[in-house]
């Protein structure tokens, strides 16, 4: 296995050298639900976790002529998560396209 430090600002990149088994990742388990659903990751650290609150960003270049779609698809994922992120796993694992293929 190659020595050094694995870094990147893409968690679909991350989670997949994880699952390879190139290191550990620290995410909200919000994050990883189909990946510990399917026995990709596994959990090391039970004792540990993070403080602080997580949220998802959307980035568009502009509100300004947004396409009728792309507005859609904002409305959507926010309502998913209007009461806040959810805290019962159960409850996002089966929200289609959010699941990471292997």
């Amino acid at each position: 296995m190659p020595a050094g430090t694995y870094r990147s600002n893409d968690i679909g990149a991350l989670l997949e050298a994880a699952g390879r088994g190139i290191g550990i990742v620290g995410f909200r388990d919000w994050a990883m639900v189909s990946d510990f659903a399917t026995g990709t990751l596994v959990q090391v650290l039970p004792q540990w976790r993070f403080d602080a609150d997580e949220g998802i960003c959307l980035v568009r270049p502009s509100r300004q002529f947004a396409p009728a779609r792309t507005e859609a698809f904002i409305q959507w994922i926010t309502s998913l998560f209007v009461g806040g992120l959810p805290r019962d796993l159960r409850a996002i694992a089966g929200i289609g396209g959010m699941s990471r293929s292997t």
